[in-house]
């Protein structure tokens, strides 16, 4: 069974200063809901039952107060059922889901994941990057549990680039679908990179001796990974956003807005004016 997730969270959000300096970035608005809350509901809809927040003391009394009941709010809106239609997601995650949160002790997003390990009760788990929001028709984190199910194998989001768009390092180097190396954009790859969803054993909390550091005394997650020979590369399709520049957020917002029937076409008006 496949019911917990790991939510990494550890960063200060210095790119969207000064925004941030009071809200945390994982509250930060994507078109009308904060963005957590988006990464929170796809792994509802993929059957996970419990979440842990890897948090900072920046971060942590926003999040928590989100994914609480608020008693006060409700019996307000008790009278106002076309408000109470605007919570009711909210309300049945919080209603269904039970929510943890734990300090990083160590840096890195291996050492944000090793944060979590003493609260992981299954063998097998879901590791989401609070950065990275991914909007696709059956939800990622759901096809990486269906995935696993028909390979048994760890499973890592990748994503295909044009190769001007490939980062300098950390470009999937994959065989038979499995990752074998991550390389420089100068070697032989397979223009692919890891986006922030896995599907993880608890296997991987036992080599935290045997890594090394890189920049800033980090500990880096896909790099760790490939001490395992069973890491299957998931050609995933659908829209990426990088929620930790302030073009991702506005990319995102803009992504979403447009699904709304109610604002698309006003908005598809304004960008036209615009330009």
């Amino acid at each position: 069974m496949i019911n917990e997730a790991i939510i990494l969270l550890g960063g200060m959000g210095t790119r969207l200063l000064p925004y941030t300096k009071t809200i945390s970035k994982e509250m930060l608005p994507v078109y009308d809901v904060p963005n957590i809350f988006l990464l929170v509901k796809e792994a509802y809809l993929s059957g996970i039952k419990k979440i842990i927040f890897v948090v900072t003391s920046h971060n942590k009394y926003l999040i928590e107060s989100f994914f609480s009941k608020d008693d006060y709010l409700d019996n307000f809106l008790l009278d106002k059922p076309d408000k109470q239609i605007l919570l009711k997601d909210i309300n049945e995650i919080i209603n269904n889901m039970e929510f943890i949160y734990v300090n990083q002790e160590i840096k890195g997003t291996y050492g944000a994941l090793y944060s979590a390990k003493d609260y992981i009760t299954n063998d097998n788990f879901i590791v989401m990057y609070g950065d990275d929001l991914i909007d696709s028709d059956i939800p990622i984190t759901k096809c990486l549990i269906d995935n696993y199910n028909k390979t048994l194998k760890m499973q890592v989001a990748i994503y295909e680039k044009d190769n001007n768009e490939l980062p300098e390092k950390g470009i999937v180097k994959l065989k038979n679908n499995m990752i074998v190396d991550l390389v420089n954009k100068d070697d032989e790859h397979s223009n692919f990179v890891v986006h922030g969803r896995m599907l993880l054993n608890k296997k991987v909390f036992n080599i935290k001796d045997k890594l090394i550091k890189h920049e800033n005394d980090e500990y880096y997650l896909p790099y760790a990974l490939l001490n395992f020979n069973d890491v299957y590369g998931y050609k995933y399709t659908g829209n990426y956003f990088n929620l930790g520049s302030k073009t991702g957020f506005i990319k995102a917002s803009i992504h979403y807005a447009l699904k709304d029937s109610k604002e698309r076409n006003d908005l598809i008006n304004y960008i036209k004016e615009e330009i």
